[in-house]
């Protein structure tokens, strides 16, 4: 296999797991993104190895197209993450202040002299 096919199947391998990845980030599914930013990492030495092979002038006109498309897809990635983690930061916040409440009324019903043993029970 020529490095310029094998440059080819290894992009095409980056972008099934960017896609996998980008599944799993809208399911939430943290493990699966996990593996496929493990596996992804695993193929990165071997993308540089094998370009480090082609002519500069080949992989600039041949895979920067490529390239230029994966990184749109790991931005893509990125900015659903982040707003998986606003999300996420928010439902927490929401929790938070719903502890609190939570907290406020049952001091307010509970009479300080049995607090102390409600808190056994």
């Amino acid at each position: 296999m020529s490095p310029a096919e094998e440059l080819t199947a290894l992009y095409e391998q980056w972008r099934s797991l960017t896609t996998a990845e980008g599944h799993a980030i809208q399911a939430a599914d943290w493990d699966q993104v996990t593996q496929c930013q493990t596996a992804k990492s695993r193929l990165q030495p071997r993308i540089v190895e094998v370009s480090q092979r082609l002519e500069v002038a080949v992989h600039e006109a041949q895979f920067r197209p490529v390239v230029e498309q994966l990184m749109e897809m790991e931005r893509a990635n990125h900015a659903q993450l982040q707003a998986q983690r606003h999300s996420a930061e928010l439902q927490k916040r929401q929790l938070d202040q719903s502890s609190r409440h939570l907290r406020q009324l049952r001091q307010s019903y509970v009479p300080a002299s049995r607090a102390h043993w409600q808190s056994y029970s």
